[in-house]
């Protein structure tokens, strides 16, 4: 059993055979060597959607040296380090995947709404993160303009949906039981916002 079936087991006294733990990291970093990895051969060593989001840090077009991307690196793969403990949490990338995983448009004061200003950057950060990775899209509406609505401090914020690879990745991952179902796929975006906003 898990750490919650634990919890739930109604034999008090019982002794809990507890399941350890499993990490896992993207397949961006499943292989990866960060150490081994220079401004030199990043190329070669990275996958290439991960050598293409460094290049522009690499020289002539970034300032980046090789202990300047392994640190980026480093950052990165925190993104990406879960785990099925729920003691320890999920990474912020599997947050961000789970609570949009039913495909509808939102933002991130929508899905995260009782998280702080300094969190909600890093939320907004990660955000971007899973756009380059094709697992999330920005709303956009039929002029290619990309769709707000006014959020919790009064601002205009953008909203995101999920994509098919972002099932992709929490299925890979193991936490297709976090999948939230009943979304309704074969509407668009535009069309959720809009249904949104009369609700509202």
């Amino acid at each position: 059993m898990d750490f919650v079936d634990w919890l739930l087991n109604d034999q008090d006294d019982s002794i809990a055979q507890l399941e350890p733990a499993t990490k896992y990291k993207s397949y961006r970093f499943k292989e990866l060597d960060i150490e081994s990895v220079t401004v030199e051969n990043y190329e070669d060593t990275l996958v290439p959607s991960l050598a293409e989001q460094v290049s522009m840090f690499i020289p002539p077009s970034g300032s980046f040296e090789t202990a300047d991307l392994q640190r980026y690196l480093e950052l990165v793969q925190t993104y990406e380090t879960s785990t099925n403990d729920m003691v320890l949490g999920l990474s912020l990338a599997d947050q961000i995947r789970i609570a949009f995983s039913d495909m509808k448009a939102a933002t991130i004061c929508d899905r995260f709404p009782d998280i702080d200003l300094n969190s909600k950057r890093r939320y907004r950060c990660v955000a971007e993160y899973l756009l380059r990775q094709n697992e999330l899209v920005k709303v956009r509406d039929d002029n290619g303009k990309l769709v707000k609505k006014i959020g919790n401090a009064g601002k205009p914020v953008v909203l995101y949906r999920g994509l098919s690879k972002l099932h992709d990745t929490l299925k890979n991952s193991g936490l297709q039981n976090f999948i939230k179902h009943g979304r309704p796929t074969q509407k668009d975006p535009e069309q959720l916002v809009k249904e949104q906003s009369n609700r509202d």
